[in-house]
C-alpha cells in the first residue's frame, strides 16, 4: 500500500499520517524543503512499500513561491510523477480544513512561518487548484469521519 496526502499546512496530514499508518501497518515519510524535491526524487519514492508520504510532489508547486525559492519541479513532472504513482497504486489525497480552524492550529503550535501564516488561504487554494488539475480527491479533515477515510483509501 502507498498512500500520498498532500495540502495546507494545519490540515491535519500528519495526524492522518500517523493514524492511518497504525491502522494499515505502513511507514510514514515526510517531505521537506531539504529532500532533493526533483522529478527523479520524486519518481524512486513512489517505488517504496508500505508507506504513507507526509507530503510529496504538489506542495513543491507551490511553497518555492511563499519562500521566494526555484521550483525544483514543474507542473508537467509533477503530472508525470503523480500519474505514474497512480498507476501503481498509490492513493493521493488532498487535506482541506475551515481556514479559521488552520490559522488557528497554526498559531497555537507557534513554530510556523509568518509567511505561510499570511498566505494560508492562497496555499489552500493551489492546493484545491492542483486536485482538479491531477484529478487527486479532496479530503475535507473536519466534515469527514475517520471511517469515510479509511474506506477512501481502501477502495
Amino acid at each position: 500500500m502507498r498512500v500520498i496526502l498532500e495540502g495546507v499546512d494545519g490540515a491535519g496530514k500528519t495526524t492522518l499520517a500517523h493514524i492511518l499508518a497504525f491502522k494499515y501497518g505502513l511507514d510514514v515519510c515526510h517531505c521537506t524543503q531539504y529532500d532533493p524535491a526533483d522529478y527523479d526524487f520524486y519518481r524512486q519514492s513512489i517505488r517504496k512499500n508500505n508507506v504513507i508520504w507526509d507530503r510529496h510532489t504538489i506542495g513543491e508547486l507551490i511553497y518555492p513561491n511563499i519562500f521566494n525559492r526555484e521550483p525544483k519541479i514543474g507542473t508537467e513532472d509533477a503530472r508525470l510523477v503523480i500519474h505514474y504513482a497512480k498507476k501503481e497504486g498509490s492513493k493521493i489525497f488532498i487535506l482541506t480544513e475551515d481556514l479559521e480552524f488552520i490559522q488557528k492550529r497554526l498559531i497555537e503550535r507557534g513554530t510556523e512561518d509568518e509567511r505561510i501564516l499570511k498566505n494560508i488561504k492562497w496555499i489552500n487554494d493551489q492546493f484545491l487548484f492542483y486536485s482538479d488539475q491531477f484529478h487527486v480527491p479532496v479530503i475535507s479533515t473536519s466534515k469527514m469521519t475517520l471511517n469515510e477515510i479509511f474506506k477512501l483509501v481502501e477502495e
